[in-house]
């Protein structure tokens, strides 16, 4: 009976010296140098860190270090005002207007671009012309608009190579005038003909030359010009065949047409610009 609780008794002792060597502490070798019997946690808390730093600091944390430079202030950074869709209609309605006023404008100078007038000249001191062509000298763009009749004058710029650019005043009922004039002389010119372009293979068949030179009588027969090509497709080129093909074309459009230009021979290709004739409708 006493053995058995002497053995209990040593079960328990071992249990619990296992227990504490497995405790967070441990007991530094003796025999090192400066050793000392106290024992002391392994792992610190959060809270044993902050205060440790807290107390190497005075009691206060140290702050953290700061991105800017001594002095300097963070500004909030801008964003662009957002824009309601009222305001970004309004905007593109007169982007269009803008696109349509310059495409009236190069339709009314015959394609070319029109001189700058007025707001749209960028220099800021120009050499004035009067409207008699008298030179008065360097003046303000912003004064010569103030001081100018804009009802019956306006300012052109004539010469922007010259330094000041040169600007000259224009009556307004005068370049409206030359204008009306130009459009009108334009209408009236005859329009040229879009040239037309038919293209063949010289390994062509007969069926399909036949619509091809069918094609190019229509159009020649309403006074079109016609520019008839033969190319070679493939490895199997030969110039002669071009050019049969091409001279068989002639023949057949002989009656229908004028030789603009002799034909052009190229290593690949063979063509020739044809002239219609165009022939009159029979009277009702």
């Amino acid at each position: 009976m006493f053995s058995s609780r002497l053995s209990l008794l040593s079960l328990y002792s071992r249990r619990a010296a296992i227990h504490n060597s497995a405790s967070c502490s441990y007991r530094p070798n003796e025999s090192s140098a400066g050793s000392s019997n106290t024992s002391r946690p392994l792992f610190k808390s959060f809270a044993e860190r902050l205060g440790s730093s807290s107390s190497s600091s005075g009691g206060r944390q140290a702050p953290l270090p700061s991105k800017f430079p001594s002095g300097a202030t963070a500004t909030p950074r801008s964003r662009p005002p957002m824009l309601s869709g009222k305001v970004l209609l309004q905007q593109k309605i007169q982007e269009r207007i803008k696109e349509r006023l310059d495409k009236v404008r190069k339709e009314e100078s015959g394609g070319q671009e029109r001189a700058a007038r007025d707001e749209e000249i960028k220099s800021a001191i120009i050499t004035l012309i009067s409207e008699e062509g008298v030179v008065l000298g360097a003046h303000p763009l912003a004064k010569v608009l103030h001081e100018m009749d804009r009802a019956q004058n306006t300012l052109v710029l004539v010469d922007p190579q010259q330094d000041p650019p040169a600007c000259r005043v224009f009556s307004r009922k005068l370049i409206y005038e030359r204008e009306r004039l130009a459009r009108k002389q334009r209408k009236a010119a005859p329009k040229q003909p879009r040239p037309q372009t038919i293209v063949l293979s010289e390994s062509i068949g007969v069926h399909d030359l036949q619509i091809k030179i069918n094609r190019a009588q229509e159009m020649l027969a309403k006074g079109k010009r016609v520019t008839m090509v033969v190319e070679s497709k493939g490895r199997q080129r030969s110039s002669e065949k071009r050019a049969e093909v091409g001279a068989s074309i002639m023949k057949q459009l002989a009656q229908h047409a004028s030789v603009c230009a002799p034909p052009v021979l190229e290593p690949n290709s063979w063509s020739v610009a044809l002239q219609g004739k165009a022939v009159a409708s029979p009277a009702q």
